[in-house]
């Protein structure tokens, strides 16, 4: 449920489709990459990568470039327009995040955070051994 929200909101309220959240959110917060790269770190499907980078490129939130040395291997990196989108973005998510916990106390917070990187390092050790 809180997957289609967000995908509904970044579509209605920002233009894009969760796939090309995806990608901008990685090159702006982990730096410019190839697609192979964003595809196998968020277990992403290539050709949903494909489909989000041609849209982000249209819309002029990231660019493409050649490797150095390389006339194969492209790098994706954001442009000033998408870090300014991604950082509106991340806020609006942070925003809602906020609002969706506001009624947990002190506590259940910090119970629900050691819940959540059980459950994470659970997902990171079945992805390791491919089992997910």
């Amino acid at each position: 449920m809180i997957e289609r929200i967000a995908s509904k909101q970044l579509q209605v309220e920002f233009g894009l489709s969760l796939a090309q959240w995806r990608v901008l959110a990685f090159v702006c917060s982990d730096g410019p990459a190839t697609a192979s790269h964003i595809g196998s770190s968020g277990e992403i499907d290539q050709a949903e990568i494909s489909r989000a980078v041609k849209g982000l490129l249209e819309a002029g939130l990231i660019s493409r470039e050649f490797a150095a040395g390389s006339r194969k291997t492209m790098i994706i990196s954001p442009t000033r327009k998408g870090e300014n989108l991604y950082k509106k973005v991340r806020e609006h998510r942070r925003i809602y995040f906020s609002s969706i916990t506001q009624d947990l106390d002190r506590d259940q917070k910090a119970e629900f955070d050691r819940t959540m990187e059980v459950i994470g390092k659970a997902v990171i050790g079945l992805r390791g051994n491919g089992s997910a």
